[in-house]
């Protein structure tokens, strides 16, 4: 039997910030609003996004890509 389904204790509103090459995310956290979360816990949400042919933005090279 599957557990009950748990409902939201809070909702946290995201910030804008660019991130690689300069592309939108929305994160909830790190922000100083919401101290309980380490601070190299990140959560980014992006898209959807309209680009042109040959406009699309990406991330450098990193350890965990």
């Amino acid at each position: 039997m599957a557990p009950a389904a748990r409902k939201p204790t809070a909702v946290i509103p995201s910030i804008r910030a660019l991130e690689g090459a300069g592309f939108a995310v929305r994160r909830p956290f790190p922000t100083g609003a919401v101290d309980h979360y380490g601070p190299f816990l990140l959560l980014d949400e992006m898209g959807p996004a309209d680009n042109a042919p040959g406009e699309a933005k990406g991330a450098p090279d990193h350890p965990h890509r």
